[in-house]
């Protein structure tokens, strides 16, 4: 599939083939790398929509607040604070 994007700045442009020519890769392909790249990475919204479809990994167990303070007073207790 082949891509065309209208109007992107001067710069923008500059900056793109100067980092494609940084790692020694024409334009494309460094442009197909860096959105091979950005989709592998969940966004926001995908990953939150994950964490809510795991739910409690503990059911009626401490809640990570509960952890954190938990963890933090241990950490007080072995360092005399």
């Amino acid at each position: 599939m082949d891509v065309l994007i209208r109007d992107l700045p001067d710069e923008i442009h500059a900056e793109l083939a100067r980092r494609a020519a940084a790692e020694d890769k024409s334009l494309r392909a460094y442009l197909r790398d860096v959105l091979t790249e950005h989709v592998a990475v969940p966004s926001i919204d995908q990953w939150l929509q994950r964490v809510r479809e795991l739910g409690p990994t503990h059911p009626g167990g401490p809640t990570g607040a509960e952890l954190v303070t938990a963890a933090r007073a241990e950490d007080d207790e072995l360092t005399g604070r």
